[in-house]
């Protein structure tokens, strides 16, 4: 969102494509109704946001232009394309008599961001230019034209929008768990009106409908045009756009970052997998071979509906067995905790944790608490290196805290119970891009000795501590093999 804004002297709108100030150029009545009668110039010449004249980057100017039915843009993430969107669809409903725009989004939070920006726009657009506001909730605006004809900003999850002819903005499409019946019920809308199809996302692994559409590897899609911004097309990331945008795509990515990026661009890179920067900042599709759990597995068990609780204090009374993991952070990683519900073998998220530089006192109290509030069936704590004391002095007083060591074996087995419970959707998770990011950077190699390894490559955030938590919590307890009375063990040799 960052992106959008320039700051100028205070009055001054851009008039024109070279960016010509009314403070500079006269221009009559005529010919500045004029310009504001159409989308961009109404955008840079009447629009705000937190009282900042709205600034449009040339990759956003190029899309305002894009007239054509079916736009297809891959992107960065943090460029301002869910802002353009908001800024599109305000200014279609007030330019024209009667219009809609559908948004559809990765979840319900996203959904009502949109409504929000929207709704900001309108209240600071200069009242000679509003249209009466006549329907205000979290997921839908209604503007009132002269006739009395209403145009409207409808905003939810992702879902196949019905019935609502107009425009459809399908933002992040490439994250949605049902990506493919929601591209195919918007196309039905825009064929029965004049609107516009849009689907803008960062990628998401060589899979679904976006990537079908973007790559064109499998087939061609003719009237699909395309548009790509990586991040240094964007000065927010970027200290010379222009410059970049001539030379950057030849440098390796590392060379890119260190020659144009701004601080928080390197915060990021520092912060990713390589593979997993690449994907969410310079439009690669990774390929999805790479890791144990692909999002065609994860991204059905997880739920935009899920209710998960911050404190122990609020969770619900449970209705089957509270199981919980506990990942003990490292000297540079967070420590996580995850707690579930467990009801005839299904597992349910209930509580996300993360302690990141909490003295190990305060991280035992935390858990403590947790354990004297909760009736906790089992706790599987990490006890490797650090997390010894920690998991000793819990067990002493609690008989349901179990230790657990972090060999490559357990680790085998951990993943591989939790892909089980993912392919038969035995697992209900949030529906949070970084903890279905950690979960996908699980990566299964085979080591020189011939042991399998299974982890995720480590960053400034961790080392995919949350799946770690969460593959804990969802692990069936071992029960120890010890012969059942009047029976001998026998050892067969040979």
């Amino acid at each position: 969102m960052h992106a959008l804004f320039a700051r100028e002297s205070k009055g001054a709108r851009n008039f024109s494509e070279d960016r010509v100030t009314l403070g500079i150029v006269k221009r009559t009545e005529e010919e500045f109704a004029e310009w504001i009668s159409r989308e961009p110039g109404f955008i840079e010449g009447l629009l705000s946001y937190d009282d900042e004249p709205v600034v449009l980057e040339p990759y956003q100017r190029a899309f305002l232009h894009n007239r054509t039915r079916f736009r297809w843009v891959t992107k960065s993430r943090q460029v301002g394309f869910s802002f353009i969107f908001a800024l599109e669809a305000l200014t279609r409903c007030h330019l024209r008599s009667k219009h809609t725009a559908v948004f559809v989004s990765y979840n319900m939070e996203d959904a009502k961001e949109k409504v929000l920006i929207a709704r900001q726009l309108h209240e600071e657009l200069p009242l000679a230019y509003q249209k009466r506001l006549v329907v205000d909730s979290k997921t839908e605006l209604g503007f009132e034209s002269n006739g009395k004809k209403l145009s409207r900003i409808l905003s939810h999850p992702s879902k196949a929008p019905r019935g609502k002819k107009g425009d459809v903005y399908l933002d992040e499409l490439a994250h949605y768990v049902n990506d493919r019946e929601v591209y195919r019920g918007s196309t039905a809308l825009i064929l029965r009106s004049n609107g516009q199809l849009t689907g803008c996302s960062t990628p998401l692994g060589r899979r679904g409908i976006f990537w079908e559409i973007a790559d064109e590897e499998l087939r061609k899609y003719p009237h699909h045009t395309r548009q790509l911004v990586p991040w240094w097309l964007c000065r927010f990331f970027c200290v010379d756009v222009r410059a970049a945008s001539e030379n950057a795509l030849d440098l390796p990515t590392e060379e890119r970052v260190a020659r144009f990026g701004r601080p928080t661009l390197v915060e990021q890179f520092d912060s990713l997998p390589l593979e997993d920067f690449q994907q969410e900042f310079e439009n690669s599709f990774v390929d999805e071979s790479y890791s144990f759990f692909p999002y065609e597995l994860i991204l059905p068990c997880t739920s935009d509906d899920l209710v998960l609780y911050d404190e122990p204090t609020s969770v619900r009374a449970p209705e089957g067995r509270i199981v919980a993991g506990f990942d003990v952070g490292r000297t540079r990683d967070r420590s996580e905790l995850a707690v579930f519900e467990e009801i005839e073998d299904r597992f349910t998220a209930r509580m996300l944790r993360s302690f990141e530089g909490t003295p190990f006192a305060e991280q035992e109290a935390e858990l403590r608490r947790l354990l004297g509030t909760l009736p906790v069936a089992r706790l599987y704590i990490d006890q490797s290196g650090i997390g010894m004391n920690l998991a000793e002095n819990l067990s002493r007083d609690f008989p349901q805290v179990v230790g657990q060591t972090f060999t490559n074996e357990a680790k085998e087995r951990w993943a591989t119970n939790f892909k089980i419970l993912l392919q038969r959707r035995d697992v209900t998770l949030p529906r949070h891009r970084e903890l279905v990011g950690q979960i996908h950077s699980i990566k299964r190699r085979v080591l020189p000795s011939g042991k399998v390894s299974f982890d995720a490559e480590r960053n400034a955030r961790g080392h995919a501590d949350k799946f770690w938590a969460v593959a804990l919590a969802c692990q069936k307890e071992r029960q120890e093999s010890r012969p059942r009375t009047g029976e001998i063990g026998v050892r067969v040799l040979g």
